[in-house]
């Protein structure tokens, strides 16, 4: 079934108010190779001030798009939150984000031969260097991200039975 973006939206925010886990296809290609295009994605609910940097956070536009993207910052100021997203194969940052923006964090990625499970200590830590790697503004470091995300699929990939 193919939804518009408002009813994917708004299914999303049921499914995930009511605490359970979102499984959806990916569509499009700014966080490969970690995600790619078709790639199944599973989303826990997380409150947007409880994510972590690192962490893969789904959360809507105010186009009422969503966006699954890698948390590299969290800037204070003046007592407010803000989050800042990037795509893995990006080269710029997206806006900032605000945390109730925040619908969930992703926690599993399948590719149809191998399943990767974010919520493990090893995803966690992956994530974080990850996000580290993407602080700065340089164009190796989207070449450092690409090699991380397939290494990872090689050695952390587990067949799906």
């Amino acid at each position: 079934m193919k939804a518009n973006r408002a009813d994917f939206l708004e299914l999303s925010q049921e499914v995930l108010n009511r605490g359970a886990l979102l499984r959806f296809q990916a569509n499009g290609g700014s966080m490969h190779p970690f995600i790619k295009n078709g790639n199944i994605l599973v989303v826990e609910p997380v409150k947007g001030i409880s994510v972590n940097i690192g962490d893969v956070v789904f959360y809507h536009c105010s186009d009422r798009s969503l966006i699954a993207h890698r948390l590299v910052k969290k800037n204070v100021q003046k007592g407010e939150t803000r989050l800042v997203t990037r795509g893995d194969s990006l080269n710029y940052f997206d806006p900032p984000v605000q945390p109730g923006q925040v619908m969930g964090r992703i926690v599993e990625i399948e590719n149809g031969r191998k399943r990767l499970r974010l919520s493990k200590w090893s995803g966690r830590i992956f994530g974080l260097l990850v996000a580290l790697s993407e602080r700065g503004r340089y164009p190796q470091q989207t070449r450092i991200t690409r090699n991380l995300g397939r290494i990872w699929w090689l050695t952390r990939g587990k067949q799906i039975k």
